[in-house]
């Protein structure tokens, strides 16, 4: 049975309870499929599965959608993100560096972070500090200006990649005119990509750097999708006045509940559903 979403006398004045019940019920809808979307189960992850995450990360944070839900309950949204300021700072005093992503997610099992290419000696490190990332909890509008790519000494946040995925390439638009910017941003999303073995790729094409992380998979993604990823494993991890909205349970044995449905349980605020997620797979279910 569900139960209503909360309502805040303080509110009532200006946004109908009615309003808030449908947008509730729509990021309700939006987190599992948003789930469905980017975390696959013994299957590489598909490009069109991330781009249409990008049209729900567009939805809810660029256009401003979770600001006004949560005005209008009244609750303060925080996302965990990895703090990766100390690497951004460095990159800036090193200009050997060409090319950084941020990442922070696995592939089957092995984490995918601070993706790095330099014009110094194959042998010869550049002086980044490349250790663990802590995580930290942030709001949206610093979640969006966070800066998680750099490629020819430009940097691109949060923000850019989503807009661009979702404008440009297909997550809502499919859009081949670039101006400048937009020529810079896409020789940054087509510099490094993953995938399967070059030699099985049958759709897209791979960049200067590419990652085989997809043993089956035919197709060369991006890393913006890397980053499309990370940025909805955020979101699926949102906070309301300081409590977790999506509770994720691992249980090895369990992913035929995922299967049937994301199980829903709203009896109690800010608790959507509880979801058994598999430890194995392509794509590992976020651990923040």
């Amino acid at each position: 049975m569900k139960a209503d979403p909360p309502s805040f006398n303080s509110r009532k004045a200006t946004v109908s309870q009615n309003s808030i019940d449908s947008s509730f019920d729509l990021l309700e809808g939006d987190l599992m499929t948003l789930f469905k979307l980017v975390f696959a189960h013994n299957k590489p992850i598909a490009a069109g599965d991330i781009r249409a995450a990008s049209g729900i990360l567009r939805r809810w944070l660029c256009e401003g959608e979770i600001g006004r839900l949560c005005r209008a309950l009244g609750a303060n949204p925080t996302f965990p993100v990895l703090d990766n300021s100390s690497v951004i700072a460095a990159i800036s005093n090193v200009p050997d560096v060409r090319y950084y992503l941020t990442g922070g997610v696995k592939f089957n099992g092995s984490p995918v972070m601070h993706i790095y290419s330099s014009d110094l000696a194959a042998s010869t490190s550049p002086s980044l500090p490349l250790g663990p990332m802590p995580r930290t909890l942030v709001k949206t509008k610093k979640f969006l200006e966070q800066k998680r790519v750099f490629f020819e000494g430009e940097f691109y946040t949060c923000e850019d990649i989503i807009r661009f995925t979702a404008n440009k390439l297909g997550g809502v638009h499919l859009d081949f005119h670039r101006d400048e910017r937009g020529e810079r941003i896409q020789r940054a999303a087509d510099y490094l990509t993953y995938g399967g073995p070059p030699d099985q790729i049958i759709r897209g094409t791979h960049g200067t750097i590419h990652l085989a992380l997809e043993p089956q998979s035919e197709e060369a993604l991006s890393g913006f999708h890397v980053e499309i990823i990370a940025a909805a494993t955020s979101f699926l991890n949102i906070q309301m006045d300081g409590k977790p909205l999506v509770v994720f349970k691992s249980k090895s044995t369990l992913w035929s509940r995922v299967r049937r449905r994301l199980q829903i349980n709203r009896k109690r605020f800010l608790k959507l559903y509880d979801v058994d997620v598999s430890e194995s797979g392509s794509i590992n279910p976020p651990d923040f």
